[in-house]
């Protein structure tokens, strides 16, 4: 039995936990729409036969399922260690992977080239997400055995190898897509994912040189959305050249957590999601969502508000990533992330209907589709109407009329079904994919009709109750969608009355 809908989309992490086909398609069933390949882990056929996996369950069940696969990014982690532990006030010397320093100061590898050097006299490197931290008591230096760099621990404790190595202070020029990047995005791009996001975004020429890359690799091959990860300080410096060049933005607190004092998380998040929605790009909040469940079987009351204030905010989607990937309850959590979204959004539905993401978002040139959802939100606000029904050659049509504070379910109809899984991203919109050829594509009628009885179908409403259509006249060629109105949802033959 599908889970009951909510507009606040969940996004699940496939891993260990969660890649054996019944439990995906439990995922499925309780409600994730977009699946997550986090590629910094496990083997990569392994992720090709997930994508397969995935498809086979899309098929078998009906619905559409997007695949974002995460690239790992220019990650510096910790190199050719085993677990030791590090007191307050050890003296520290980092060097490259392989170097043959000699010293008498505890010698750690750090895995990328080019970070040492921009690590200056008094800068911190934080291990481990922060757990130990070292402050740079002798800047970079140079000898025959390579770069150096003498710390001191100033928050001591274990050390064990592959953990993660943050620089915040320092300005490493690393780009965000690496090679090994490029080769997993043509790759993954050749098997059908639908979106693929950006780790260590740094400004927007990172996604446009990924975007150039793919291009030139296949200029014909359909084009995955770009994901930028906010979780650098240079990224949010450039916030909203980088969401300009995104197809959606993922709040990556993780990293985002580590590299920024910790009382700017909060802070930053609220930022990023409201300049997301200002943009009209969908926004993905992620990490330690419900992260208690990663053993527990119900989260902390404190991630519970979490989750809610993130849906309070605006959130597009909620990103699931240890809870599914590697927890012992990943159907719960999926469940769980699902029932505090809906409550939530319940509460809000209470208040004063907010159109101010509606009124800021920029129509993208054509004023006539944001007019017609300004229109669709007014009569949803002014008329008992249980849902609205669009058809859509593209997302621009679902992106668009999300957009803003519409409490009703938004169920797009599409015969692409690349299109259909790319809306899964977006806030309060439900797609239906219908069969190549359909006459709901050009006659009105026809698609009232249709789509009265697959909303009826599928629980969106019932005979005899009102809804909105956005559709085509047919009279503006150079416009698909340029027409909506209200029709009573029926479930026979019988004339709709509009």
């Amino acid at each position: 039995m599908p889970a009951a809908p909510t507009r606040t989309d969940v996004i699940a992490t496939v891993g260990p936990a969660s890649r054996d086909p019944a439990v995906l398609r439990r995922l499925i069933e309780a409600g994730a729409g977009v699946l997550r390949l986090n590629l910094s882990h496990g083997a990569f056929d392994e992720h090709l036969e997930t994508v397969a996996e995935i498809r086979r369950l899309e098929s078998t069940l009906g619905v559409p399922i997007a695949v974002m696969a995460d690239l790992p990014g220019p990650k510096i982690r910790v190199a050719g260690a085993t677990s030791f532990k590090l007191g307050e006030g050890c003296a520290v010397d980092l060097v490259e992977r392989g170097a043959t320093h000699r010293s008498d100061a505890i010698v750690i590898e750090i895995d990328v080239a080019g970070v040492l050097p921009a690590i200056a006299l008094g800068h911190r490197v934080l291990l481990d997400d922060g757990n130990v931290r070292l402050l740079a008591i002798e800047g970079s230096s140079s000898d025959s055995d390579g770069s150096r760099v003498r710390c001191t621990v100033t928050s001591g404790g274990t050390i064990r190898d592959r953990v993660g190595v943050n620089v915040p202070d320092s300005n490493p020029d690393l780009s965000a897509v690496t090679p090994r990047d490029l080769e997993f995005a043509e790759a993954m791009r050749g098997v059908g994912v639908d979106l693929l996001a950006v780790s260590f975004v740094r400004n927007a020429d990172d996604l446009r040189r990924l975007r150039e890359a793919l291009l030139a690799s296949d200029p014909h091959a359909p084009m995955p959305g770009i994901v930028s990860k906010i979780e650098r300080p240079a990224a949010m410096t450039a916030l909203e050249d980088v969401i300009d060049a995104s197809d959606a933005v993922l709040v990556a607190r993780g990293d985002l957590g580590v590299e920024l004092d910790i009382p700017e998380v909060p802070v930053a998040q609220k930022r990023i999601v409201a300049a997301s929605i200002r943009a009209g790009r969908p926004v993905i909040v992620a990490t330690q969502m419900l992260q208690s469940m990663i053993e527990q079987a119900s989260p902390t009351r404190a991630e519970a508000t979490d989750v809610a204030n993130a849906v309070l905010d605006g959130a597009d989607a909620l990103m699931l990533s240890g809870e599914t990937a590697i927890g012992r309850h990943p159907v719960l959590a999926v469940e769980t992330l699902r029932r505090i979204a809906r409550r939530t959004e319940s509460w809000h539905d209470e208040g004063v209907v907010d159109d101010t993401a509606l009124r800021t978002t920029s129509p993208e040139g054509d004023p006539w589709l944001p007019a017609i959802a300004r229109g669709v939100h007014r009569i949803a606000t002014e008329i008992p109407v249980r849902a609205v029904a669009a058809w859509a050659r593209s997302t621009h049509t679902g992106r668009i009329l999300s957009r803003g504070d519409l409490r009703v379910p938004l169920v797009v109809f599409t015969e692409d079904v690349r299109i259909a899984r790319r809306m899964r991203l977006l806030r309060g919109v439900h797609p239906m994919l219908v069969e190549t050829g359909s006459a709901m594509s050009d006659d009105r009628q026809a698609f009232v009709m249709e789509a009265g009885r697959r909303m009826i179908a599928s629980g969106f409403a019932d005979a005899g109750e009102l809804a909105i259509f956005v559709h085509g006249s047919g009279r503006e060629t150079a416009r698909a969608t340029d027409a909506l109105g209200v029709f009573t949802v029926v479930d026979s033959q019988e004339s709709v009355d509009e």
